[in-house]
């Protein structure tokens, strides 16, 4: 059995009710009833138009691919999360909104943070995880995210050189490839790079991302727990979170494997769109 084969361009806002609050999400891809559907997790300020296209239409080629804004974010109603505790459990509670009994996770940067606590409140839930560009929670080893790549991160506004800046490395490849995945998502009125979530939800989600790289509810520890196959991916040259951040949650996550790719930033998934997803197609389906 499938379902009716969607693209990036062609998928239509839907709303689900998740606890009295109206989910915004896109269904993609053409969805086999023996393989479960793969839910994304997105970063820090971003919506549903912030997943590059060709990233996505990959992912959707082989599999039922589902993007959603968390609470607060977006098309989606209520108060943005102050916890990723908080965001975990909605992450958990949506996809059984759907009607979905278990599901493949994968997380970028503060997606990736949120994706190993669902995957340890919500065992039963999740049957294989992917991280990217992401760190461990409050672990002295990892390298603290530098102050000019957060002032960058933080502004108000963006322009296409801060998404080059954050995302991409400086090689003369690299930007190229970041412009690209840049043109890939303008829209009329709204290009890739534009900001589309409030001062408000960058506020709570600072307060979320604090705590979690403050350990505060032990999360580090419970790494060791995760019973899940899971992926670990980056780019070599990532200023947010470096690759060390990589090999410790490879060290501490039992069944897990990584990958680094080369000339890449934060943005690594977006620089080689094709590649990361078919790498992450191969790894669901093995």
């Amino acid at each position: 059995m499938t379902t009716s084969k969607t693209t990036a361009a062609t998928a239509a806002t839907q709303y689900v009710d998740v606890n009295g609050i109206p989910f915004g999400y896109r269904d993609l891809g053409v969805g086999e009833a023996s393989s479960p559907p793969l839910v994304l997790l997105h970063r820090f300020r971003a919506v549903m138009d912030d997943w590059d296209p060709l990233f996505l239409d990959t992912l959707a080629a082989e599999r039922r691919v589902i993007v959603f804004d968390n609470r607060g974010v977006g098309a989606t109603g209520g108060q943005t999360n102050t916890t990723l505790e908080g965001a975990a459990d909605d992450a958990a509670a949506f996809i059984r909104a759907l009607g979905i009994e278990q599901a493949d996770l994968l997380g970028w940067s503060m997606g990736g943070m949120t994706a190993p606590i669902v995957a340890l409140r919500h065992p039963e839930l999740i049957r294989r995880l992917v991280l990217a560009g992401t760190c461990p929670p409050g672990n002295p080893e990892s390298a603290p995210s530098p102050k000019h790549w957060l002032d960058v991160a933080a502004k108000p506004a963006y322009v296409d050189e801060d998404i080059l800046y954050i995302f991409f490395s400086p090689s003369e490849t690299s930007i190229r490839k970041g412009r690209e995945s840049l043109a890939r998502m303008d829209k009329p009125g709204q290009p890739g790079s534009s900001l589309k979530t409030t001062p408000e939800t960058m506020q709570a989600q600072i307060g979320a991302i604090e705590a979690f790289w403050a350990n505060e509810q032990g999360w580090f520890e419970k790494l060791k727990e995760i019973q899940q196959p899971t992926l670990v991916a980056n780019g070599d040259t990532d200023v947010a979170f470096p690759i060390l951040d990589s090999v410790i949650l490879f060290r501490e996550i039992p069944n897990s494997q990584l990958t680094v790719y080369p000339d890449a930033n934060h943005g690594f998934l977006f620089q080689e769109p094709v590649n990361f997803a078919t790498e992450v197609l191969t790894f669901l389906s093995t």
